[in-house]
């Protein structure tokens, strides 16, 4: 699943870029066309933007439930990578895109970014995607086993039940 969110979030940043291109250009599209090797110069800033967010943490899916602190960290993100991007830019000219497209670009990469996430915690909140846990025991094992569920993976997996092997534990709270 975390390759797939990689991937999307490539694809999202990718075509922010374009999409901030067209819009300072006015839609004049052919302008993008013609410019050297732009495919390259877009990746370089999705892998500077993915590897910025992945020391951010912002693919640990814990941050997603808490919606301001996510938005601030894309912010935060979006600032170490123009800064990451600047210094590259400075020691290697011909690889910036041109005037402005960064710039309109950054807007848009946030809202995207940010409600690619949003959207993203609500699918994974669904149970067709969680996965299934069984646990086995009631011991101390078992409780340490759930509270990590719950602390760090609650969008992912769904605790149906545990299973011991008395009965006088059916029907209690672990």
């Amino acid at each position: 699943m975390n390759l797939i969110f990689a991937f999307v979030d490539g694809l999202l940043i990718f075509s922010s870029v374009l999409l901030g291109g067209i819009l300072r250009l006015r839609g004049g599209e052919g302008i993008i066309y013609q410019a050297d090797y732009l495919v390259w110069k877009i990746m370089l800033i999705v892998l500077v933007m993915q590897t910025v967010m992945y020391y951010f943490d912002l693919y640990e899916f814990r941050n997603f439930r808490q919606r301001m602190r996510m938005g601030i960290l894309i912010l935060e993100t979006l600032g170490v990578s123009s800064i990451v991007l600047a210094v590259v830019y400075y020691f290697a000219p011909f690889l910036a895109i041109g005037r402005g497209f960064f710039t309109v670009s950054l807007f848009i990469i946030f809202l995207m970014t940010f409600t690619w996430r949003l959207l993203y915690s609500w699918m994974a909140n669904k149970t067709i995607f969680k996965e299934k846990v069984l646990i086995i025991g009631t011991g101390d094992l078992a409780q340490k086993i759930q509270k990590e569920i719950l602390q760090n993976h609650q969008e992912e997996i769904e605790i149906v039940g545990f299973i011991d092997e008395r009965s006088e534990k059916v029907g209690e709270n672990i």
